[in-house]
């Protein structure tokens, strides 16, 4: 009997530690639950950083191929307009030798040259000439008057150079134009290009703290089962411990109830001997016997 009381304080006592070991293993559980509920939710907040910086990266990488577009049609035209500048000035130059050449070779003002013809004329008009003279006179007017063509010719190339003076003009400052605007939109095309890279950089480190939260809350997550494993194990252990106790109790209480009856049986029997003796019996010993089924109860 007491070796059997021992082994159930034995079991007892390997349900507390169990008990203990239950609790400290739930505690942790728990905590790691907790942190796991802290680990998910600022990684939940860094991958909605990310779709935003995402978005924002997308955004100046946009900007920067509008303004490399921009950037080369604004080139193409600079270069479009640079080379019709050349063109014009060129023709410029050769058109101002055409016309230094057409007034220095005539020499003569335009209206000394009219006055001549005109005095020729008159000549030819109102005095007596012979034909030698009057020949002379009409090839002297005809050379002024050639004079004079190419001093309209050098009148209208004057106008002309004026236009395309003009015209060059407008060429240079459309040249100018577009190269200061080439050189804003690669200032621009600059913060841009330091933009892209400061957000790149900050979506590796983002993506990078991602993946190291996504590790942890793996390590943990594992660590979790791993414990709710534990746990369920211990509690069937302790179930098993408790069975058994169980079982111990009912196996103790039945070997009390055997030996309860062989006492009653001992007595039982010293008591119907005694009966048959004819000695005198107890109050307890008849009812001993009368339990027993050794005598038979007397009728009230």
């Amino acid at each position: 009997m007491t070796v059997l009381n021992e082994s159930v304080g034995s079991l007892r006592q390997r349900e507390n530690e169990l008990r203990q070991m239950l609790s400290k293993l739930k505690e942790e559980r728990r905590s790691l639950i907790e942190e796991l509920k802290q680990l998910r939710a600022k990684r939940f907040e860094l991958i909605d950083k990310v779709r935003k910086e995402r978005e924002s990266f997308r955004e100046a990488v946009e900007r920067k191929r509008k303004m490399q577009d921009d950037l080369e049609r604004i080139r193409n035209e600079r270069r479009e307009a640079l080379e019709r500048f050349r063109e014009v000035r060129d023709e410029v130059i050769k058109l101002k030798e055409e016309y230094k050449y057409l007034v220095s070779s005539v020499g003569i003002p335009e209206k000394v040259l009219r006055r001549r013809i005109a005095r020729l004329e008159r000549r030819i008009e109102t005095s007596p000439l012979n034909r030698d003279q009057e020949r002379d006179i009409v090839m002297q007017i005809s050379q002024y008057e050639a004079m004079l063509q190419n001093l309209n010719r050098a009148k209208s190339l004057k106008r002309k150079i004026l236009e395309l003076m003009t015209e060059m003009e407008k060429w240079r400052f459309f040249v100018r134009d577009a190269g200061e605007r080439i050189g804003k939109i690669k200032e621009e095309l600059n913060k841009v290009y330091d933009e892209i890279t400061s957000r790149k950089e900050a979506l590796e480190k983002m993506n990078k703290e991602i993946d190291e939260l996504t590790e942890e809350i793996k390590k943990r997550s594992e660590r979790v089962d791993k414990l709710s494993e534990e746990i369920e194990k211990i509690r069937a252990d302790m179930m098993g411990i408790q069975e058994e106790i169980k079982k111990r109790f009912e196996a103790t209480l039945a070997s009390s109830k055997e030996a309860e009856k062989k006492i009653k049986e001992k007595l039982a029997e010293e008591a119907l001997e005694k009966y048959r003796g004819g000695e005198k019996l107890s109050i307890e010993e008849l009812k001993l016997l009368i339990e027993m089924g050794l005598l038979e109860k007397p009728p009230s």
